[in-house]
This record gives structure tokens, sequence and C-alpha cells, in this order.
């Protein structure tokens, strides 16, 4: 489900330049959206989801304690 509007589901999408980005198939409505994977999986420290990175999975959200750059 997606986090922000909690009625959509997160699918794969692909930008103009073919880049993949994951997105709510809500769209317009919802405008959620993540350059990363998700997992499925949500964050112990701040609820936010967990994301596939090329060092490990990683939290979603910046401005928590469990993010990896």
């Amino acid at each position: 489900k997606c986090p922000k509007c909690k009625q959509g589901e997160l699918t794969a999408k692909r930008t103009k330049s073919r880049r993949t980005f994951y997105g709510c198939d809500t769209y317009p409505a919802c405008d959620f959206a993540l350059w990363d994977k998700p997992t499925g999986e949500k964050c112990s420290a701040c609820e936010s989801l967990i994301v596939e990175k090329k060092k490990g999975p990683s939290c979603s959200n910046p401005e928590c304690s469990l993010f990896t750059k």
C-alpha cells in the first residue's frame, strides 16, 4: 500500500528517459514516488518504507537514523 494515501499500490513506472521509479497507482490524486525499490517492510524507527539500495536495505526517510546514502 501507498504510505501517503493508504489506498493505492506502489507500482514500477518509467520516466521519459527510461529510468525506473516506484509510484502510487492513483496518480495524479497521490504523488508519492521513490527511486529505490521498496521491500514491503516498514522501518522500526520511523515507520517509513524500507528500500533496496546498492549498499543494502535502507529507510526511505532521509531524516531517519537508519537512512544510508
